[in-house]
């Protein structure tokens, strides 16, 4: 989803038949502008500083429905809690296995893309690779390093 605004978000809900609420489009914003992989959790407690009374199910709710549609991914690998990422463009992620923190994994898997359909005839509608692993913080050789 890289580069697009408000107003493309609000093209693409319309153009999915979806309705165009102002809860929505502050979902999609807060995962929009992070780089972190939150939950819908998180995502709630942010939202809810501007919208009091929405609650966590419809937080829930229109993640799910934003994810059926591919307006964004779900990232849930090792962790029990889905994990949202609102760039959709293939890419890899890394996963701490101690802290379970998410990290885009640019720098480490060259992008390579799969074909649409493959020769048995499976059709591949979304790709992701996971690194498990642990991150700088949590490496039990940190403190060496």
């Amino acid at each position: 989803m890289e580069g697009r605004n408000d107003k493309d978000f609000i093209a693409t809900l319309r153009g999915h038949g979806l309705q165009v609420t102002y809860q929505r489009l502050a979902i999609y914003q807060a995962l929009y502008h992070t780089k972190e992989h939150p939950s819908a959790e998180v995502i709630y407690q942010q939202v809810k500083k501007r919208f009091p009374m929405i609650s966590l199910g419809t937080v829930y709710k229109t993640l799910e429905r934003f994810y059926e549609v591919g307006l964004i991914q779900k990232v849930s690998p090792v962790t029990e809690v889905a994990r949202y990422d609102a760039n959709t463009q293939p890419h890899h992620h890394m996963v701490c296995l101690e802290c379970q923190s998410i990290q885009d994994a640019e720098d480490i898997i060259p992008e390579q893309k799969f074909a649409s359909v493959g020769k048995n005839g499976f059709r591949v509608l979304r790709q992701q690779v996971v690194l498990q692993g642990y991150c700088r913080g949590c490496r039990p050789d940190a403190a060496e390093n």
